[in-house]
């Protein structure tokens, strides 16, 4: 209960009254019960431009397998409580993006993969996005996201014809984010669980 009251603390300073109230009734109360509201964000193609591999003080790293990781990265993905969800999606055959700080820190990650895995349209999607609190206000989850699109949308690529990402629709700071890297909103979902019952 404690953590909620922080969250709420933390977002009542940062969004003031009327934001904060929305996200007590549907993030704390309905997300409990499983029940989500979802944003959907599509790539707006004219935006996607070469996106360097190396920001001051970080590079990207596109990684496949369990096997890429350091011990170090292990031993934080454990203790963050993702270890088992990175095996799940490597397994999966999707693909993720290391923002890797100079003094080895794994900073912040990316998925990315086909929509389906049967998609003969060839969209993908981006998703469970972090950033590890003591590198975050570095722009680290824009950079990362002109990335995966610079180098799955391009010229030359024979990536993805359309890319998507999601986001809970009271995340600000992450929709924030995700419109500096392109991206532009598409629809919303209600999710119960995984999922959606409907879209608009």
């Amino acid at each position: 209960m404690d953590s909620i009251f922080n969250r709420i603390k933390a977002r009542f300073a940062r969004s003031g009254v009327g934001r904060t109230l929305k996200y007590i009734v549907f993030v704390v109360f309905f997300e409990r019960c499983g029940v989500f509201v979802n944003n959907e964000f599509i790539l707006d193609p004219s935006s996607v431009a070469a996106e360097p591999t190396t920001k001051d003080g970080f590079t990207l790293e596109t990684l496949t397998s369990m096997e890429q990781l350091s011990s170090s990265d292990v031993e934080f993905l454990n203790i963050y409580g993702e270890l088992e969800a990175f095996d799940n999606r490597f397994t999966r055959r999707q693909t993720c993006l290391i923002v890797r700080a100079r003094n080895g820190d794994l900073a912040g990650a990316c998925w990315y993969g086909p929509l389906q895995p049967d998609d003969s349209s060839r969209d993908g999607m981006i998703d469970h996005c972090f950033t590890r609190h003591e590198y975050r206000g570095n722009g680290l989850y824009p950079w990362a996201l002109r990335f995966i699109a610079s180098s799955t949308t391009g010229k030359g690529t024979e990536g993805f014809s359309k890319l998507f990402i999601e986001c809970s629709a009271f995340n600000y700071s992450s929709a924030a984010g995700i419109r500096k890297a392109g991206f532009v909103p598409s629809a919303s979902a209600l999710m119960i669980g995984n999922l959606r019952v409907f879209k608009w």
